[in-house]
């Protein structure tokens, strides 16, 4: 098929910050095979816009795709295919299309465990990355600072040296804004305990092993996708105050 025009549909958050890119974007278009058109026509505007992560996109997808301004959409493209908001998608079944898709496209076995990758995973919050090179729509983004900016592990630094002690050579600290999306995937396949502050890199609790890994969300933030995704997949997703004292303590409850 050549080439299809979409609307994302959502109910809230930017397209360009990665959780929403993941789970607004990436998710509903898999479960509706876009990737099997050759090109994907977006609208160019703030609220429809990949912003930098049009490059992971057609990485995944295999297509390319295309923004024009909202003007220009609106009077060429009379039916856009309206796709629906991850809600729609709860279920396991989708859940696991989802996951199919995304392990195939990279060649990975789900069921296996790779010896390159840690147990215990300790994903720390990195800088600031540019979401938006576009200068006009730059202007008008009110919407500028990422999860890294505004949470953290409260002494982190102390929290690493402890899991250190605790797990020795099983546990590695990751920075997920630097990783690759392939990267990302199998750190997350491989892990068997899982310790992060509230945040996009949350998205990536899909590709944990149903039944076997242990999630601790650190932060009690809502984001109800993140908590049907652990729920369906049978993980232990822990949501842990951001004290230092309550998180060690809760680790200490964990045998990995």
């Amino acid at each position: 098929m050549e080439e299809i025009a979409i609307v994302n549909r959502r109910s809230g958050g930017s397209l360009f910050h990665y959780a929403h890119f993941f789970s607004d974007c990436l998710y509903p278009e898999v479960l509706n095979e876009i990737y099997k058109y050759k090109k994907v026509i977006r609208m160019k505007n703030i609220d429809q816009t990949l912003g930098n992560f049009s490059k992971m996109y057609k990485e995944i997808m295999g297509n390319d795709t295309v923004e024009i301004p909202e003007a220009e959409f609106l009077s060429k493209i009379k039916n856009p295919t309206i796709l629906p908001g991850k809600e729609n998608y709860n279920d396991l079944t989708s859940i696991n299309k989802f996951r199919d898709f995304i392990f195939q496209r990279y060649r990975i076995n789900p069921t296996d465990y790779n010896p390159n990758y840690p147990e215990i995973l300790l994903i720390r919050r990195g800088g600031r990355i540019e979401l938006l090179n576009d200068p006009t729509l730059q202007k008008i983004n009110r919407n500028k600072t990422t999860g890294s900016e505004r949470r953290e592990i409260k002494e982190v630094q102390h929290l690493e040296m402890f899991l250190k002690r605790r797990y020795a050579h099983r546990i590695k600290t990751v920075y997920m804004e630097t990783q690759p999306f392939e990267e990302q995937i199998k750190y997350f396949n491989n892990a068997k305990l899982i310790i992060m502050a509230h945040g996009a890199a949350m998205s990536s609790l899909i590709f944990c092993k149903p039944g076997i890994t242990t999630v601790m969300e650190v932060g009690i933030v809502n984001y109800p996708w993140f908590n049907n995704c652990a729920k369906k997949l049978d993980l232990n997703h822990l949501k842990i105050q951001n004290d230092p004292a309550i998180i060690v303590e809760a680790l200490k409850l964990i045998n990995i």
